[in-house]
Formats: structure tokens, sequence, C-alpha cells
């Protein structure tokens, strides 16, 4: 008699701790939120400012080009931190620009030290292109947030 009051505590135990954590799972849009709330928006926000800085030094001389691309190359460091982005729309559009970011600000940072103007045009033709696949994350992500 006690091993089948043992078992069936058992079973009923383990209903209740896998009920209880299904009841707990986080929907997609929770888990964008919480990645937005704890990170997401302040490096977007970075992210685009630090971003548009390289492109408007870009027409300025070249010895103010790799500070700028060393900031953004920072920033991108910070985003990548935040883990991988729980937006299944935005995550190749975000995944891009950082790619973007990363490969063009060193390119950037690099040309700049050596006085190589192409490559240091180069990386900051890469950085123009990953600010437009910035905007796209970005969108999807508030349309996400929304709802839409």
């Amino acid at each position: 008699m006690y091993a089948r009051v043992r078992v069936r505590r058992a079973v009923t135990g383990t209903v209740l701790v896998a009920a209880l954590l299904a009841g707990c799972a986080s929907t997609p849009a929770e888990e964008l939120k919480d990645w937005w709330d704890s990170g997401g928006d302040r490096s977007t926000k970075a992210l685009s400012q630090t971003s548009g800085r390289v492109n408007e030094v870009s027409v300025r001389p070249m010895d103010v080009w790799g500070a700028a691309c060393q900031e953004l190359l920072a920033e991108v460091t910070k985003a990548k931190k935040l883990g991988t982005i729980p937006s299944d729309d935005a995550r190749g559009f975000w995944n891009d620009a950082l790619g973007a970011f990363e490969h063009g600000s060193r390119e950037c940072v690099a040309g700049s030290g050596a006085k190589d103007e192409p490559r240091a045009s180069e990386g900051i033709r890469e950085v123009q292109k990953g600010i437009s696949r910035l905007a796209a994350a970005v969108s999807l992500i508030r349309g996400d947030l929304e709802g839409r």
C-alpha cells in the first residue's frame, strides 16, 4: 500500500511540476520585449548613432575616420553581448548589420591607421551598407513588439 501511495505522489508531483513549467514559458513576443528592455533598445540607438557618425565623418579628412570607426566597433562588441535576438523576422537583418559594422569598422580603423585611404573608404562603405540593415531590423523589431 505504501508503494502505491509513494508512486502516486511521485507521478502527481511530476505532472504538477511539468504543468507549472509549461505555464511559465515565455512567448516569443515576451522574450523579444525582455531582450529589448535589457539592452536591445539602448544598443540599437547606440549603433544607429555611431554608424551615422561614421557616415558623417566620411566626408571629412581621413584623420578623423578611425576614431569614429573605433567607437562603432566598441558598440558592436556591446551589442553582441546581448546574445541572439529573439525575433525570427529581424534576426537576419540584425546579424547582417552587426557583421557589416564589425568588418567595415575594422577595415576603416586599419586603413586609417595605415594611411590607406582606399581600404578605409571600403570599410566606410561596408558600414553604410550596415545602416540600411539596422534600419530594417529595427523596423521589424518594433513591428514584433507592437504585435503586428
